[in-house]
């Protein structure tokens, strides 16, 4: 059955997209992966690791191949770029120490640029060539305005459903810091709801990086004051857990700052429809 006509252009378009941010996300995990291996690995973990590379390799040779028909040969480039706050990229699993390092995770994860030795650029590392990487003003002068709307829409449910996603484990997370403080007479359930508070914040930490990649597309595709309105950083202080969840009495509650993503409604919310109803498509023509 052949593909329906999207709003803005080919459903070849719209896939090919949708398999570009589906990379980015494959990187990230590897990356993450590699942040819980020892140093130096073991001989099977290395085979592994490589293995896992040359498939992701594979998978952005072939999606830079393919965007040559969209880019109306344009030169695509495979340079590094650092993607990811390393606020966010703390270990899953922390040495028990102060309590913020405990459950936040807040290391210097930053990724080394492979020096000029080695001759291939890591594929975890490798930057995703993609409209967004171009520009508004550049793609505007290409006449690829078609190619923008399609990767701004499926940036813009990229990035609700990120934080739909970080929504949901940071109350999950309040949750498990009630429970650690009700319960921290018991060190047996003490260990256990630390433990389970370091899984939720290796989410949290996901949804983040997923969301700032999104972020940073939208607004290089939309350079505009209000979608950068919309669309605001994310900040550790944004994901701290309110004394009012862990002290239920305690004075002046009730005054706590909700962080800004808590509160988005209206445009925000019909702009997540569109873009997770397009990402849904691209999803289904990728199976």
């Amino acid at each position: 059955m052949k593909n329906q006509m999207t709003p803005f252009g080919s459903g070849g378009s719209l896939a090919w997209l949708a398999e570009g941010i589906s990379i980015e996300d494959s990187q990230d995990q590897l990356r993450s992966e590699l942040q819980q291996l020892p140093n130096p690995m073991s001989t099977s973990q290395e085979v592994k690791i490589s293995v896992k590379r040359q498939r992701l390799s594979a998978r952005i040779d072939k999606f830079h191949s393919n965007g040559q028909a969209f880019f109306k040969g344009l030169e695509i480039n495979g340079d590094f770029t650092l993607q990811d706050d390393p606020e966010f990229c703390g270990k899953e699993e922390e040495e028990e120490g102060e309590e913020d390092r405990e459950f936040w995770g807040e290391d210097d994860g930053y990724w080394e640029v492979p020096g000029e030795e080695v001759e291939e650029l890591a594929s975890e590392l490798t930057s995703i060539w993609m409209p967004s990487s171009i520009g508004s003003a550049k793609l505007t002068e290409l006449g690829l305005v078609d190619l923008l709307k399609e990767e701004r829409e499926l940036r813009i449910g990229q990035a609700n459903d990120c934080l739909d996603q970080l929504r949901t484990d940071l109350g999950n997370k309040a949750m498990l810091y009630q429970q650690n403080f009700q319960t921290a007479n018991s060190t047996r359930e003490g260990t256990r709801t630390k433990k389970e508070i370091q899984k939720v914040v290796a989410r949290i930490n996901k949804h983040v990086r997923g969301y700032q990649r999104a972020r940073q597309a939208i607004l290089r595709l939309d350079p505009n004051v209000d979608m950068a309105e919309k669309y605001q950083e994310i900040l550790p202080n944004d994901l701290a857990v309110s004394q009012e969840v862990t002290e239920e009495n305690r004075f002046g509650q009730g005054t706590s700052k909700l962080a800004w993503f808590w509160m988005m409604e209206g445009e925000q919310s019909q702009l997540s429809l569109q873009g997770g109803a397009l990402m849904e498509e691209c999803k289904c023509m990728l199976l």
